[in-house]
This record gives C-alpha cells, sequence and structure tokens, in this order.
C-alpha cells in the first residue's frame, strides 16, 4: 500500500483528474485546501524575510486561490495508474506551477473499506 499525495497548485486540472481517477477504478481519498509556504509568506506578511524578498515578484500576492491536496491510500499498482493519469491531465507535473505527487509507504492501516 502507498499514500499517495498530489498537491496541486493549478487547480484547473482537479476535477479532471478526480473524474479520471474514479473511471481507473481508484475510489475514496481526501480532498483539502492549501496554502504553500511562499504563498503564505506573501500574503501574510507585510514584508517578507530578506530571503524571500526576490521571490515574492514571482508571487501573485493578490490571488486568492489555494492550492488542492489529494490524499489516498491506493495499492502499488494504482499508484502508478493515478501517476500516469495526473501526468497526462496535467501535460505533466514538470511543468513549473503544476504541482507535486509523491508516494510513502503505508506500514499500517487500519478502517479501509474492502473494494
Amino acid at each position: 500500500m502507498q499514500l499517495l499525495i498530489l498537491i496541486l497548485q493549478d487547480t484547473s486540472y482537479m476535477d479532471k483528474i478526480l473524474a479520471e481517477l474514479m473511471k481507473a477504478g481508484l475510489r475514496g481519498g481526501t480532498l483539502l485546501d492549501c496554502e504553500g509556504v511562499l504563498q503564505a509568506i506573501a500574503h501574510n506578511s507585510v514584508e517578507p524575510p530578506p530571503i524571500f524578498g526576490a521571490l515574492r515578484q514571482y508571487l501573485n500576492p493578490e490571488r486568492g486561490d489555494t492550492n488542492k491536496m489529494l490524499i489516498s491510500a491506493v495499492s502499488d499498482v494504482e499508484a502508478q495508474t493515478a501517476s500516469k493519469i495526473i501526468n497526462r491531465v496535467t501535460g505533466g507535473l514538470d511543468k513549473a506551477n503544476t504541482g507535486i505527487l509523491l508516494t510513502l509507504p503505508i506500514l499500517n492501516i487500519e478502517g479501509l473499506a474492502k473494494k
């Protein structure tokens, strides 16, 4: 089992990703609103720390959008399927400001419904 974590900065892809995952038989998970550290600094700070000053020009502090985080417990095969779907829908997570996908091994899980 894997814990799949998708943090999507370009949230316009989320509905299509969820639909495609459902079509592929991947069901369940949790969807959360989240905010990146640089977004938080840009939104919540009058003057960011000097290290972030140069980065602030790349941020849009007026932007009200939040990122979306999808968390789901999936099998190893489902993790590979999800990765292919997510990269196909987004055009590739290697594009700037799209998102990040990672999986972590699950050592123990309880309460997961049988498929």
